[in-house]
């Protein structure tokens, strides 16, 4: 979401605060397309994206693909400007596990998600700093096994403790990506082997669930 954004808005008209948000949504949109993950939803300052559904991908992947679009995103805001010139700044949050989602309601139905990992990744946001990314514990390790990028990361500290207090949670320990360089063709194919016997582990999983329900 656009840091201090309530005091921003509440100088400018309701025009303004549309045209700003319309131009910066667009550019993140575009970024959406590039990175091939899915919009939910914007509400109000918030932009809301999905890696990994409705189009299914491995964890790894689905987490690189948002992780990547979050770093553009932050990239692209350090160049844009208000229709006065006035910069914005945003913070950027991402958690990572299972979701419910699906298309609700008869009325202007949307696609919409459910769960757990949704409430955390608003807590990952709420609780980032000005252009900064912040990810959940799962999402960092699902970054240690992406299969094209290589991601510099570091543990969250606030006055030598390490993590952040959470609303409802407590303190938890979370991590901030800073970058992301492309792997060399052979990380990346130890990579998509490490990927492959996830996968395999995962089917076996499924496999010894269904044998014993």
């Amino acid at each position: 979401d656009i840091v201090a954004y309530t005091k921003m808005s509440s100088e400018m008209t309701p025009r303004e605060v549309m045209k700003m948000l319309n131009s910066l949504y667009s550019i993140f949109d575009k970024l959406a397309d590039k990175y091939n993950i899915f919009k939910v939803e914007t509400i109000g300052d918030a932009y809301i994206a999905l890696g990994g559904a409705p189009n299914k991908c491995s964890g790894p992947e689905s987490a690189e693909r948002v992780t990547l679009f979050a770093l553009e995103a932050l990239q692209a805001v350090k160049d844009f400007e208000t229709e006065d010139g006035a910069k914005i700044y945003i913070r950027a949050g991402l958690a990572s596990g299972p979701i419910v989602a699906g298309v609700v309601g008869s009325s202007l139905p949307k696609y919409t998600m459910f769960g757990y990992t949704v409430n955390f990744a608003s807590r990952m946001e709420s609780t980032s700093i000005k252009m900064r990314l912040q990810v959940s514990p799962v999402t960092h390790r699902l970054l240690l096994d992406a299969p094209n990028y290589k991601f510099m990361c570091e543990q969250r500290r606030e006055g030598g403790e390490i993590g952040v207090e959470v609303k409802g949670k407590g303190r938890q320990i979370t991590y901030w990506v800073d970058s992301a360089s492309r792997m060399t063709e052979t990380r990346q194919t130890s990579a998509r082997i490490r990927e492959e016997e996830l996968d395999r582990e995962d089917d076996s999983q499924d496999c010894w669930e269904n044998e014993n329900v």
